[in-house]
Formats: C-alpha cells, structure tokens, sequence
C-alpha cells in the first residue's frame, strides 16, 4: 500500500528515504521512451503540483487522489524510486521554488499551468530536459510545439481542460448554439452568467473575430513598439465591446468576477446558463444530477464554433536536480503521457483530457465528453508568452471590462485603454481603473448604461 506522500518535503531530500514498493509489480510496458525501465540505486525526487488559482476544494482534492495513484504506480514499476510529493496554491509555487532554490533544494518535477512556467523560466530556476524527438514523438502531444525552445523544450504538455456550456436542463430545455439565441434566452427570462476574467469571457469575442487580435496584441512584441489595432481589428473588437455592453442591459444576465463564482451560483439555482470549466462538471453532477446539461459555447453570427481558451496543465523541470534525478524525473514525465496513463487520467479525473493523440476519447458513450472533444477542436492555446502577458493584466483588464460593460466609457475609450494596457510594462500594472469615471465620456448612446447586477 502506497503511504501518505502529501507530507513536507524532507529536510535532506536529496537523500533516499528508502521508500521501496513492489519488487517487478508491473514491467516498462506502461512506460514508453528510450529510459531505463527501473531504477537501479535508491533515488528520491520532489515533485511539486500548483492545485490552481481557484478555490473549488472538490477538484483539489481530485487532483491530489489521482497524484498518489499515479505515484504509486511509478514506483512499482520503478521499484528503490521514491516521490515526494507537496501540492501548493499557483500563487505559492513560485515563490516556494524561490526559496528552495536558493539552498540548492529546488524541485525536481512541477506540474502546473503555463504562467508559473514562464516566471520560473525568466528566473532560471528550470533545468533543460534531455527528452528527444525519438522519446516525445511516440507519444504525438498536442501543443508540444508551443514549447519549443531552441532544441528542447521548456515544458511538456500534460492535461487539457476545455470550456463549456453548464446549464440547469429543467431551465434551459434547448442549449442555444450561437450568442444572439443566448441573448433571446435571456430576453425571456434565462437566468445567463458571464465571467469577468478575460481568459474565461474571450470565447464571447470569436463570435465576432475579436478574440485572434486580442491575443496578438499581449503577445511578443515587435521591437520596442507595442502592437496596435489594425483598421479591420478595430472593427471586430468594437462589435465585441457593444455586445458586452447591450448584453449587460438584459436584466437576466449577469456578470461576476471569477468562474468558480459562477458555479457556486448554477449549483444554488441563483443561474440558469453559464461559461465553465470542464473540472467543474462532478461537482455539479452532485448539486444538480440529472438536470445538468452540459453544451459547447455558443458562436458567432458567421456560423463559427466558439474558440474558448483552453486550460492546459504542463510538467516543467527544476534546475537542481542531479543527473540520476533528473533521468528518474524524465521517467516520471514519460509515465504520465504515456497512453495507459493518459487514459486512465481521463477516467478517473473528469473533465481533464489527454493531450495524448493516441489515447480514443469515447465520445460515441458519453455526450459530455463528445462536447468537451468538439469544443477542444475549436479551442485556442496561448503561447507562453500571450498567457503569461494577460495573466499579469487579469485585474487591470477585469476592470477595464466592467468600465466598459457599466457605460463608463465607451467602446473607443476601451479599445485605446486595451491598446495601452498591453503595452504596459508589467512593472507598471495596478489593481487601479484604466481610466476614472469621472472623466469618461458619455458612454455608448445605443442603449441606456447598465450597472452589473448579481442575481
């Protein structure tokens, strides 16, 4: 039996602490690439796993379930290796490697989001990994090429969690396809959620070809010059900017802060329809049962699938290992995108999907699971780089957003305040407004302004 491994890191843990499980349980066969199959010497790696920026305990502690099996699985397969295991708010993961690293401590395998990857790459506290073409192609990751760097790679593809439509079936008969029959529901009475963080609303703005010239205005810059709006883009993000505003006077729909808020409200039947996160699907199995309904997000006017940005997990690799450390850390990796354990990822843990290609989605079984494969395909993954640029603007962008959506400025007020934004240095950021009420101009004249309302 696998002990408790969610314990403090060891004050030496560099050394072995002889944790042995299984002589030859299982064979290299659940583990592909050109590694050893065993480990022939003790060795004992730390593996650190940011649970996310929410707060939904169920799939923390989902999260934590499926670590320890899947570490125990490594390790009869690997008999003599020993993972230590601590799980950390995304928050805390960086400064934790921080200050680890400055004793030569720092952890041997990370599992998290894209950001902290690359806040931890600017520091330099990941080490390169030795994984080839010949050990990662077998495997045929998805996105692997957002994370090349020269002839490696900063990080590995992990887990994919694709946004969706949840909804109150006993509410919401029909889930609406496209955005103007979302705001009829609306108009008659559906109770709609509509999330303020920019990441999780930007599928709102590929009904209108808005979302592509948002992401490439937070990405690398040309020069010295931020990137500015072409003429056609003005257009596109200006449509997007009065759909936000016009949707905001339905009185049934509603805007919140966060997405775990929206949740919480569909759970309590305070909301009818909202935008979610496939993790958030078991929980709200449990609340609603058989009245949840779960769809892809609507599209656009133009007959196009909404393109939702999808969350995807990755494994990063410290810089302090030794090389027997860092060959059984490699090994670990490889184990967990192999195609045994990306399925088994899949069963276990819904509304995580493989980023394995070979690994069959049973979307024919399970219609869940069948919207949850169509919304990936039309799903966008930001590089690392537009990720991390809007993730360090999610406060000021947030407000930004609800100056626009209350009528405090207009849609060209925004779509300057946007451009500026991401031209910002990062060093510059606030929690502040873009720009004070008080001197706005008189806001959108379509339509009366609106405050946000909660239900």
């Amino acid at each position: 039996m696998v002990r408790n491994l969610f314990a403090r890191w060891p004050r030496a843990p560099r050394l072995a602490i002889g944790l042995t499980l299984g002589i030859g349980a299982l064979l290299s066969g659940g583990c592909q690439g050109n590694l050893s199959a065993s480990v022939k010497a003790p060795e004992s790696i730390q593996v650190a796993i940011a649970t996310g920026a929410g707060s939904d305990q169920v799939v923390r502690s989902s999260l934590k379930r499926l670590a320890d099996q899947m570490a125990g699985d490594f390790m009869r397969v690997h008999p003599g290796a020993s993972l230590h295991l601590r799980f950390l708010g995304e928050a805390e993961l960086l400064e934790s490697v921080r200050s680890r690293a400055s004793l030569g401590t720092g952890p041997d395998l990370m599992i998290s989001r894209t950001p902290p990857v690359v806040a931890l790459q600017r520091e330099r506290l990941l080490g390169e990994s030795s994984l080839s073409a010949t050990q990662l192609d077998p495997l045929s990751l998805q996105f692997l090429a957002n994370f090349r760097d020269g002839n490696g790679y900063r990080a590995l593809p992990f887990l994919l969690q694709p946004s969706l439509a949840c909804f109150n079936r006993a509410q919401v008969p029909q889930a609406p396809t496209r955005l103007e029959q979302l705001i009829s529901q609306a108009a008659a009475g559906v109770r709609v959620g509509l999330p303020l963080q920019v990441d999780e609303l930007l599928w709102t703005a590929s009904g209108f070809d808005a979302d592509k010239p948002i992401l490439r205005l937070f990405s690398d810059k040309e020069g010295n010059q931020p990137r500015r709006f072409s003429p056609s883009e003005l257009g596109e993000v200006n449509a997007w900017l009065r759909w936000l505003y016009r949707a905001n006077v339905q009185p049934t729909v509603y805007f919140v802060d966060t997405s775990d808020e929206l949740v919480q409200r569909l759970e309590t039947k305070q909301l009818d329809w909202i935008s979610c996160n496939a993790n958030a699907i078991p929980r709200l199995r449990r609340s609603l049962g058989s009245k949840l309904g779960v769809s892809v997000l609507p599209g656009g006017t133009n007959g196009n699938p909404a393109r939702p940005m999808a969350r995807l997990l990755v494994i990063s690799f410290g810089r302090d290992s030794t090389p027997s450390q860092r060959r059984l850390a490699e090994s670990f990796a490889l184990f967990m995108l192999n195609d045994i354990s990306q399925n088994s990822l899949m069963q276990r843990a819904f509304g995580n999907m493989p980023v394995n290609r070979n690994v069959i989605v049973p979307v024919k079984d399970s219609p869940v699971l069948a919207a949850m494969e169509a919304s990936l395909a039309a799903s966008t993954v930001p590089s690392l780089q537009e990720g991390v640029e809007l993730r360090q603007r999610t406060e000021a962008l947030r407000q930004l957003l609800k100056q626009t959506i209350y009528g405090e400025v207009t849609s060209q007020q925004a779509i300057e305040d946007l451009q500026n934004l991401a031209g910002a240095p990062a060093a510059a950021l606030s929690s502040a407004p873009i720009r004070n009420a008080q001197t706005s101009q008189i806001p959108n004249p379509a339509v009366p302004a609106s405050p946000l309302r909660l239900p």
